[in-house]
């Protein structure tokens, strides 16, 4: 059979069915909220009419045009997003059930303390960011998918349904019509220097056309750079610059829970892609190993089918050159490297095993470009664990959950992560 136009979508099918079937036997659900928190997406219409203020439409088209966007498309796309949302107020309040909607600077706890249930109206984005102020496991999150020709919606109630299908999906969810699915998330406790800094929302700083990793900005003579700017200077005075020239402060290593659970990921690396990320890993409280690479990524069966998937997924012209160097190397002409179809079953197959179910109790972790050598021998690139310690050793590091909140992470910072049954999120999927 040939591979369907988006793989991942295809296995993550499989992968939903297997997990509703998995909890099937359930008595049936109910889900009877009388006041609703609708999250809605930031439009990139209205982004870019926040981004460029005192625009007039006519002046943001050109200058789209000048970049080569299409004006009638964003505004067509921002039309449809709202008419989702009218439907969704509009069958709210038939219900009998109170919404508010609030958009991203809105989306306070304490917006989500009044409700009984968050709706996120966008896509898989808007719903991580949904997700990321609702600790206790007893408050559902429901996404819905207002943009189905852009985003997959992998963790949206009607995936890639149109609006047509927005009423019933929402009787079907009010009759009792579902399955609760409790996503696991990742909790992360970090020790460092002074506990944690504060948490840079990476999305504020694209709105505000700041560059989401500038070295050193805060405080260009800090000791971490001092010391990386003597280490090319002859040894006496390398050792006079670090004990006389840099003093650094005694100070307690604290450890506490970060505020924000991870739903799909944790990456840790240096904020420049194109710097090495040097660390310490162990797995399952295994000897801790130094590993250089281009970060790693720590997910859950959610986040198996986003970029850890994308990070390990073989295509099929890897697969044909492999198969084919295998009957080349063992003399099996037999193996069907030639035949196209034999070859999509085998890349479906491999990747098919990199997702799992996203209520499984278990961490995924990769480690993107790992750099083996005479010191740093070969671990396993990929694989499962229960718990994971990351220790670093960077100068320029992050801890990014979600791709939306990044914490410094530097020389000396550890970080434990790890699933919990308390830490579960409840979402919905149909029957």
């Amino acid at each position: 059979m040939r591979l369907p136009r988006s793989l991942a979508a295809a296995l993550y099918q499989t992968q939903n069915t297997q997990s509703k079937r998995s909890i099937g036997n359930m008595e049936k659900p109910s889900f009877t909220p009388k006041k609703v928190l609708i999250l809605s997406k930031l439009t990139r219409y209205e982004f870019e009419k926040r981004v460029n203020k005192g625009c007039s439409d006519e002046q943001l088209a050109t200058l789209l045009k000048k970049r080569g966007s299409d004006y009638g498309r964003l505004l067509s796309k921002h039309k449809i997003h709202h008419s989702y949302l009218n439907t969704l107020q509009r069958e709210l309040e038939n219900a009998g059930i109170e919404s508010r909607l609030v958009r991203r600077f809105g989306y306070t706890q304490e917006a989500v303390d009044w409700a009984d249930a968050v709706f996120s109206a966008g896509g898989d984005g808007t719903f991580l960011m949904a997700s990321s102020r609702v600790r206790t496991k007893h408050k559902p999150v429901i996404g819905i998918n207002t943009d189905p020709q852009g985003s997959e919606g992998y963790m949206c109630l009607m995936r890639k349904l149109p609006e047509e299908n927005l009423a019933g999906a929402l009787k079907k969810l009010f009759s009792g019509n579902f399955e609760w699915l409790n996503r696991q998330r990742i909790r992360i406790t970090v020790t460092g220097d002074d506990g944690i800094s504060d948490a840079i929302e990476l999305h504020d700083q694209q709105l505000n056309r700041d560059p989401a990793t500038t070295r050193w900005t805060d405080n260009p003579r800090s000791p971490a750079r001092e010391i990386e700017e003597c280490m090319s200077l002859s040894p006496p005075v390398k050792k006079r610059m670090i004990s006389e020239a840099v003093e650094i402060p005694e100070v307690e290593k604290e450890t506490v829970e970060l505020p924000v659970l991870a739903l799909n990921e944790v990456f840790i690396g240096e904020s420049l892609s194109s710097r090495v990320s040097y660390y310490e890993i162990g797995i399952n409280d295994a000897q801790m190993l130094k590993q250089k690479s281009s970060g790693i990524t720590i997910c859950t069966g959610t986040g198996s089918t986003s970029w850890n998937f994308n990070i390990n997924k073989l295509t099929e012209q890897c697969v044909q050159d492999l198969m084919k160097i295998v009957a080349e190397h063992c003399n099996l002409p037999q193996i069907p490297h030639g035949d196209k179809n034999a070859v999509s079953e085998i890349c479906t197959k491999f990747n098919q095993q990199l997702i799992f179910d996203p209520d499984r109790k278990q961490l995924a972790f990769s480690v993107r470009d790992p750099i083996f050598n005479a010191t740093f021998p070969p671990t396993d690139p990929r694989g499962f664990a229960d718990k994971i310690c990351i220790k670093s050793r960077g100068y320029d590091a992050h801890l990014v959950i979600d791709g939306g909140i990044s914490y410094r992470f530097n020389d000396g910072s550890e970080a434990v992560m790890e699933v919990r049954d308390e830490d579960t999120l409840r979402t919905v999927v149909f029957r």
